[in-house]
């Protein structure tokens, strides 16, 4: 799979669930960027997922 087409689904992933995600929105209010940061890395399904996508970037 080329890099490009790998960037473009975790950008059509990340324009789907994590625009507007009400939890990273409130995290940031709340705790901070860093938090929220943490927790979509860490703890969101959907952070897993693009996680797993980036790895395959060479």
């Amino acid at each position: 799979m080329k890099n490009t087409q790998i960037i473009n689904e975790i950008d059509l992933i990340m324009q789907k669930y994590c625009d507007g995600c009400f939890v990273r929105t409130q995290l940031r209010k709340d705790k901070g960027k860093s938090i929220a940061h943490q927790f979509c890395i860490h703890s969101c399904t959907v952070g897993e997922e693009i996680k797993q996508k980036g790895e395959k970037l060479q």
